[in-house]
């Protein structure tokens, strides 16, 4: 295994490390969320300065509608489907029901010239559903997996 690989796969038994302690640390009387939120913080890995397409699975406790993710990250180019242009959304509708997986879809391209863990913060706009939505908004923050591109 090559230097870089073991660097890598520490960092990552490190992080992953770190949210299993904060797991456990939870109040244990604390509920699951109610609201949508990504199964996984982890996208993906890519190779730096290639534009690729990655997914986000997400689940809920309680149904969404109107759902429209966006995505910022720090030297990372961020493309949507060609058919919401500014946005992605779930991979069947805008909906998302309890106990339901689905993935959002976007492209990222991230310019970087090293292997790197870049956070990406992905905010979900999204409504209730029924006769009186309410529109309301959550804040991610995701990992995206950069592979030095050999050819940079």
């Amino acid at each position: 295994m090559s230097k870089t690989r073991r660097v890598a796969t520490m960092v990552a038994a490190a992080v992953t490390a770190v949210g299993m302690a904060t797991v456990v640390a939870a109040n244990p009387a604390a509920a699951a969320p109610k609201g949508p939120h990504p199964v996984t913080n982890w996208i993906e890995a890519v190779k730096a300065h290639k534009a690729s397409w990655v997914e986000v699975f997400w689940t809920t406790g309680k149904k969404i509608c109107g759902a429209q993710l966006t995505v910022e990250g720090g030297d990372v180019w961020i493309g949507y489907p060609a058919n919401t242009g500014t946005y992605t959304s779930f991979s069947e509708d805008d909906k998302l029901k309890p106990k339901e997986i689905d993935y959002t879809a976007f492209q990222v391209r991230a310019d970087y010239d090293r292997n790197e863990f870049v956070p990406l913060e992905a905010t979900l706009v999204y409504q209730t559903c029924g006769a009186h939505p309410v529109k309301k908004s959550k804040t991610f923050w995701l990992i995206l997996p950069v592979r030095k591109n050999r050819g940079h």
